[in-house]
């Protein structure tokens, strides 16, 4: 009722306005109307009655105000109204055709809860037919032995059907548009990716690093937990939060592939405890800076970490980006150095696009990414250099293809991986991400094998299919 009361509204509307623009045109021509009949009067006439019907229809909300309400001008085509639809019968269908949606919206757990509240998450369920060097390994680490990051449990990860990602999320974000704007972020993961996104930086049993929080190769996570601050063109978060370093991310429907690159799995923070500011210095830069308890950790300091993590974007133009972003100082976990990221985006054409990283890891930390599995600092590279490039092309609104070249050095051996794959979204909301990866290192195993992690050879070179499937909501 409400929507065909709407549309009978912009069919007068559209007559008023013909009528209007006709009696302008006469008016051109010089008023050839009936004798004795005042033509501006006329054209008073109908911009009355378009005023009125112009008052009635912003009145009439399907919706509470602010949310699904007509623009200020519905003479105007292009208007939006704030539900960001064209005007045509958007508030109708968004308020389901009744005057009760707003409420019914409101209810609803995922979406705008007012007052710029949103809450929402993803599910991603996936299969690796082997461990890929990155994510998909071992399980949760052994560190009851060995400290933050050595050694892992006899937990397989490969080989089944998981659930790598359960997120949920409440978030507020701060708008210093018009004043002092406060906002927040809460986010909670659990899955077999937990392991990889908690505070394993931390002293053993601080935060989200704890065995309560884990279950066999499912664990729990809380990534973020932050507040933030914004005035005009400057924000603070203060808290938990993502790295801003590299271009690959924790959360899964964040990036283009199943698996991880080597060079963020293993050389690059996943989080940071600390505050980090933004600063909009023109339309084209923005600008990080700030302080964090190291790398990895989770409101807690390891060996009394502390660094500075910043850095900047800058649109080269409207195709191109660049980003440099970096952290140094004492990393905790990581031993005293710096970790820097370079990252190029460019546009080709409306269906290929391009990105191309450079990370190098400096440290002092006592370690060997090739070590043997059973002794402190394996697995865990001193010293990296990351060249990453990406290829994507659109072939239409469902379906992409990309691939991703890696060459990765870590302590001296130099490790590599094609990864090839599409995006397939057969609905609004839904990926499927299949996917093959080539790894091989010809130096991974050493010449006697008594240095070479048990199975480093094998893990780095090998090839594995994965595929998964993401909801997000």
């Amino acid at each position: 009722m409400v929507k065909r009361t709407w549309m009978s509204i912009l069919r007068g509307m559209a007559i008023v306005g013909g009528m209007t623009a006709a009696d302008a045109a006469f008016a051109a021509e010089g008023c050839s109307t009936p004798a004795g009949v005042d033509c501006k009067q006329c054209e008073q006439i109908f911009a009355d009655a378009g005023t009125k019907l112009t008052s009635q229809l912003a009145g009439m909300s399907c919706c509470d105000p602010g949310s699904c309400c007509a623009p200020t001008s519905v003479c105007d085509p292009d208007a939006l109204n704030t539900c960001g639809d064209a005007l045509a019968d958007a508030c109708g269908e968004s308020c389901g055709e009744s005057v009760s949606g707003a409420s019914e919206r409101t209810l609803g757990l995922f979406g705008d809860w007012g007052h710029g509240v949103t809450v929402g998450g993803w599910t991603q369920f996936g299969y690796q037919s082997g461990p890929d060097g990155a994510f998909t390994g071992n399980g949760t680490f052994n560190d009851v032995n060995f400290g933050p990051g050595a050694g892992f449990s006899n937990a397989k990860e490969w080989d089944n059907f998981n659930l790598n990602q359960q997120a949920l999320y409440i978030n507020k974000a701060a708008d210093g548009s018009n004043g002092l704007g406060v906002g927040y972020r809460a986010e909670m993961i659990f899955g077999v990716d937990g392991n990889d996104t908690q505070s394993f930086g931390n002293n053993v049993g601080r935060y989200d690093y704890d065995a309560q929080w884990n279950h066999g190769i499912y664990e729990w996570a809380l990534p973020q937990l932050y507040a933030e601050a914004a005035l005009g063109d400057l924000s603070v978060k203060i808290g938990h939060f993502y790295t801003p370093i590299g271009y690959e991310v924790v959360p899964s429907n964040g990036n283009f592939f199943l698996s991880r690159q080597l060079t963020f799995n293993n050389s690059e923070p996943f989080t940071h405890t600390g505050a980090l500011g933004t600063y909009k210095a023109g339309d084209s830069l923005q600008v990080l800076g700030g302080w964090v308890a190291g790398m990895d950790t989770g409101f807690d300091r390891l060996n009394d970490s502390s660094a500075f993590l910043g850095g900047f974007i800058y649109a080269l133009s409207e195709s191109t980006s660049l980003t440099y972003m970096m952290t140094a100082g004492n990393l905790g976990w990581r031993g005293n150095g710096s970790i820097n990221s370079i990252v190029l985006t460019h546009n080709w054409s409306d269906k290929v696009s391009s990105v191309h990283q450079f990370d190098v890891l400096g440290s002092d930390l006592n370690s060997n990414f090739g070590g043997n599995i059973n002794t402190q600092g394996a697995g865990i590279a001193d010293n990296s250099t990351g060249q990453i490039n990406y290829l994507f092309y659109t072939i239409n609104d469902k379906l992409k293809a990309g691939v991703r070249q890696e060459w990765y050095r870590a302590d001296g051996t130099s490790y590599n991986t094609m990864t090839y794959g599409v995006n397939i979204k057969p609905m609004d909301k839904l990926v499927i991400r299949p996917e093959i990866r080539q790894m091989w290192s010809p130096g991974a195993a050493s010449a006697d094998g008594t240095t070479t992690a048990p199975g480093h050879d094998d893990l780095f070179n090998s090839t594995i299919f994965g595929i998964d499937a993401i909801i997000s909501y």
